[in-house]
């Protein structure tokens, strides 16, 4: 269960590091990890993985590619490009 505040409540346990810690945040902890990526500053969303691909088809309009990667019982990624 991840939290407003980008806590883990529970159900991080199958993830290295103390993510069910009060004090983590996986968006801070990913944008300190990543700042940039090339020349352009990161972003990080923390959202139910199909909210956040929505998302980013309806900002990305001017990005000639993006990926979108997602953390929950495994990982998955997705590359996405404007032709």
């Amino acid at each position: 269960m991840v939290q407003p505040d980008g806590s883990i409540e529970t159900g991080g346990q199958n993830l290295p590091g103390n993510w069910e810690s009060a004090r983590f945040n996986l968006p801070h902890q990913l944008r300190e990890a990543i700042p940039r990526l090339g020349e352009h500053e990161s972003v990080f969303i923390m959202h139910n993985d199909a909210v956040v691909q929505g998302l980013s088809e309806a900002f990305m309009k001017d990005a000639s590619t993006w990926s979108i990667f997602t953390i929950g019982t495994g990982l998955g990624s997705a590359l996405f490009s404007n032709r």
